[in-house]
């Protein structure tokens, strides 16, 4: 008895199997699609249809349908904050520059707490923690300890990272930005200041220098010898210069020195 194949059924079998493979390509390139690759220094927080499940970590992860991976940096990141004006406590208006150093440590905390995300809390809890520390502070102060505030300035700002789920691992205070105005203030104080003290420098250099010549005419006054030799020493040839030519008459030398008693002088002779 010979058994006979129905073409159609080997033609629907055809079909049907082709449709089962289109279909298999079709879920693969949805899921190979939505495959998320999570990297060194990266937490990956997973949610099905819209609930906290895990964390994974670094590796290709697949999101299946009704699952989704958001990928959090928790490298140690750099926060500036430039020209915010603040007011310090003697009420004058300045601007001031910081920087942070912080980190992401409660990755789901830091998704979770702020619609915002937690880079713009982060953000504005350095520039509040900038205007308490400028409030707690005279300009004069402010200005002299800029470089010692570092301590204040993270403690400040602390709280308000920690409630992000970031760690703030310093704040420095960079720059002090003074208005026109009181940088030429303290320009003209400062330059009032140099110049007393350059004042006070010119009054001693004169008082020592009187005192001195005042000593040089008492040691000069009896010794006239002494004053020939300084005159000679003035009139000495400096370096690369021509001596100068002196033409002493008689032999009083320059200064008359005293040699006692005044003798009458010798007759003359006749020859």
């Amino acid at each position: 008895m010979t058994s006979t194949v129905d073409p159609w059924f080997v033609s629907a079998a055809v079909i049907a199997i082709a449709i089962a493979i289109v279909a298999a390509l079709r879920v693969w390139k949805e899921f190979a699609g939505n495959a998320v690759i999570v990297t060194e220094g990266q937490r990956g927080v997973v949610y099905k249809f819209g609930v906290y499940t895990r964390e994974v970590g670094p590796g290709r992860h697949w999101a299946f349908p009704g699952t989704q991976i958001k990928i959090v940096n928790t490298n140690d990141l750099v926060l500036s904050v430039s020209g915010q004006e603040v007011m310090s406590q003697d009420r004058l208006a300045v601007k001031l520059t910081a920087v942070a150093t912080y980190g992401v440590r409660d990755v789901r905390k830091a998704l979770e707490t702020s619609a915002e995300g937690h880079y713009s809390q982060v953000y504005r809890a350095l520039q509040l923690a900038l205007r308490d520390l400028a409030a707690e502070l005279p300009l004069e102060e402010l200005v002299d300890q800029r470089t010692k505030l570092d301590d204040r300035l993270t403690q400040k700002a602390h709280q308000g990272f920690e409630a992000q789920g970031c760690e703030l691992l310093v704040a420095n205070l960079r720059d002090v930005i003074l208005p026109a105005e009181i940088r030429r203030l303290a320009t003209e104080a400062v330059r009032a200041k140099m110049e007393a003290t350059a004042s006070l420098e010119r009054a001693r250099g004169e008082q020592a220098s009187l005192r001195a010549l005042n000593n040089a005419a008492r040691l000069l006054k009896g010794n006239p010898e002494l004053m020939n030799l300084r005159v000679l020493q003035a009139l000495s040839a400096g370096p690369g210069k021509a001596a100068p030519t002196i033409i002493l008459s008689g032999g009083s030398g320059i200064v008359p020195v005293s040699t006692g008693p005044e003798e009458a002088p010798p007759e003359p002779t006749q020859e």
